[in-house]
């Protein structure tokens, strides 16, 4: 961005917050809805089932769409960055390489309106800016072992993210930002509810020119995104509905000016869900058939044949289920049904010299069900029998309660997980010339089984809410990679670590202050540690904390919001053994620089009739931080427009 933007972002952000201190008290009943809408918030990830979240036996976080528009998030990961703590994110070309609580992304199931997103690298990364961050009605998260519901992958937590639904008989938007680095975003978005039929489509295109060269520690090449998405609903009756959805994605990264490469690599990625739901007329018995096929190819663009595609890999994920949720009365709920899951894996190298498909697939059955067992006490018990290709039988047994006492809120539970190695794993056998290193998979490994049990206490009372909790999970046979040189060839080799443990504790509070000003905050300890060596987890970060103020306040009955927040960190941890070149084992101690990123986000709204135009203004990394394990070049600045009609 030039200087003149800047000084122009930076003289509005100097002129509106002081001019905040004059503003008079806006409609009081905004700000109360505002405070109470996450607690009456309709969630389904902990239980399959809809619960409001004051309600939830599951201890569920929520980011709300309001606050991902406030927060002026230009992705799913900045969202999620911006309130969970424990989050970090180290960006690569297989997508974004997350960690929650010392675990990546191989543990952190993530599902887009209750279904699974195809991986796209041996590590489990997932492109997440394949999710329009503007169709998104909110995001649950519950952490710990969720295998009894969810099955494989759900170790360390699920991430649901849930898209907005039709509201009105016909609305419009478009949203543009511009940002540093010509880092450009555009979307346009349309959809309908009529009596019977719902649809929705939008599409967007984002691209920036990157920073750095691919020589620099911290470095983010040129890109190009095209996305679309499609929802057709029909109600057949008041009782039976059905649904389909399609998405499609393609990502291109192009090198960097100084780079001699002839190719550069593009992705596509391309689902197609649907799901038909029935109740009985009494409404106590509801019977869903849900389906998800999702594909991901990578390819190498081949320059000097005119731009020709040369596939290198790709990976599908097909997954079918038969649910039936039952209400036997207001005492006793239950929800189970059986599930099939497939994945596919094609490797033009990766695999070895011939191209080869390897496919796992599992069976499962699981059931839970939740009882009142008193007015103020539930219990719910769980279970699913998954039956897999490579690894015969698991069973995944969980019990969770919640005690409710006047404004306080005790939840505990204890579970068992499972995560199958996926066919990379097994079967990787790749040389990555560039840097001279050996990827080799194991044949042999066994599937990784944890035990996740967790206690905590929350505490409502008018504007304040606030929550702790501990957990403790212990993973057994848990993969990682081991380093070895032989011949001085650098070898990575899959291999299956005896015992993980990880411990910690989570504090988080919010508050409304005079009707308008919004307060947030959330810590996170971690203690992720392998028991073998007594070392932490790569990349483990024990100590981080989120911050936010967020004002809402109007100039002379013009509304406006300011947003101040901050992600704060301990230094990432690099802990390990490696074995040198004279095959003596060296224990390896790095970490990074501490971690502290703050950001203003300045949105200013103006209605008129059923017409909303909003402006949006926004400085990240404040204080430009910057250190080489981060993906970030510093200060950034953003300028926003969005307009919706209905």
């Amino acid at each position: 961005m030039n200087k003149k933007m800047k000084l122009i972002s930076l003289f509005c952000f100097l002129i509106v917050i002081p001019l905040s201190t004059f503003a008079g008290e806006a409609d009081s009943t905004v700000y109360h809805k505002f405070s109470s809408q996450q607690l009456d918030e309709v969630v389904v990830t902990g239980t399959r089932t809809p619960k409001r979240l004051s309600q939830s036996p599951i201890l569920t976080q929520v980011i709300s769409s309001n606050e991902i528009s406030k927060g002026a998030s230009v992705s799913v990961i900045e969202a999620l960055e911006d309130y969970i703590p424990s989050l970090t994110t180290s960006p690569d070309a297989m997508g974004n390489n997350l960690r929650i609580k010392g675990l990546s992304s191989r543990y952190i199931l993530i599902l887009i309106d209750g279904e699974r997103l195809v991986t796209e690298g041996a590590y489990g990364n997932i492109n997440l800016d394949q999710i329009d961050v503007n169709n998104i009605d909110h995001i649950e998260i519950v952490d710990g072992a969720y295998s009894a519901l969810y099955g494989s992958n759900a170790i360390g937590g699920v991430i649901n993210i849930i898209t907005k639904k039709t509201k009105h008989p016909f609305e419009g938007n478009a949203q543009y930002s511009y940002e540093s680095h010509n880092t450009n975003r555009a979307r346009l978005g349309f959809s309908s509810a009529l009596k019977h039929v719902q649809t929705q489509a939008s599409f967007f295109r984002n691209s920036s020119d990157g920073f750095g060269s691919s020589s620099d520690e911290t470095y983010l090449s040129r890109y190009k995104d095209y996305g679309a998405e499609m929802k057709l609903g029909y109600r057949l009756n008041e009782l039976s509905q059905v649904h389909l959805s399609g998405r499609y994605y393609t990502h291109e990264s192009f090198n960097d000016k100084n780079s001699t490469d002839v190719e550069h690599p593009f992705t596509r990625k391309m689902s197609i869900a649907g799901n038909a739901s029935f109740f009985s007329k009494d409404k106590r018995n509801n019977i869903k058939f849900e389906g998800n096929f999702e594909k991901f190819f990578n390819y190498n663009v081949l320059e000097t044949k005119n731009d020709n595609l040369d596939k290198q890999s790709s990976a599908s994920s097909l997954s079918a289920r038969a649910i039936d949720a039952f209400n036997m009365n207001k005492k006793f709920e239950m929800v189970g049904g059986v599930e099939y899951n497939r994945c596919r894996d094609f490797g033009k190298e990766i695999f070895g010299d011939k191209q080869t498909t390897k496919a796992i697939q599992d069976i499962n059955v699981f059931a839970q069900g939740q009882y009142k067992m008193l007015h103020n006490l539930d219990l719910i018990l769980g279970t699913r029998y998954t039956y897999n290709n490579q690894f015969n039988s698991a069973f995944s047994p969980k019990v969770s309660f919640m005690y409710s006492l006047n404004h306080l809120k005790i939840r505990g539970g204890i579970g068992k997980a499972f995560r199958a190695p996926v066919a990379r794993e097994l079967y990787y056998n790749y040389y990555h010339s560039e840097v001279g290193v050996h990827v080799i998979g194991n044949a042999n490994l066994k599937p990784e089984k944890g035990v996740y049990s967790s206690l905590s206490a929350e505490y409502t009372y008018g504007p304040f809410n606030a929550s702790v909790s501990g957990y403790y999970n212990k993973i057994k046979n848990k993969i990682d990679t081991e380093l070895s040189i032989v011949d001085r060839e650098m070898n990575f080799n899959y291999v299956n670590i005896n015992k993980v443990r990880l411990q910690g504790i989570d504090v988080t509070a919010s508050y409304l202050l005079w009707k308008q000003l919004v307060l947030k905050g959330s810590y996170s300890f971690c203690d992720a540690k392998d028991e073998d060596t007594g070392l932490q987890l790569t990349s483990n970060v024990k100590n981080s904390a989120t911050l936010s103020a967020l004002w809402n306040g109007s100039i002379f009955n013009n509304p406006f919001s300011v947003l101040i927040s901050g992600r704060l960190s301990s230094p990432k941890l690099y802990q390990s053994i490696e074995t040198n070149h004279g095959g003596e084992q060296v224990t390896s101690l790095d970490k990074s620089k501490k971690y502290k990123i703050w950001k203003i986000v300045l949105t200013k709204p103006f209605d008129w009739s059923k017409q909303h135009l909003a402006i949006t203004l926004k400085m990240d990394n404040i204080f430009n931080f910057t250190d080489k394990t981060y993906c970030s070049s510093g200060r950034q600045y953003l300028v926003g427009l969005q307009y919706r009609f209905m």
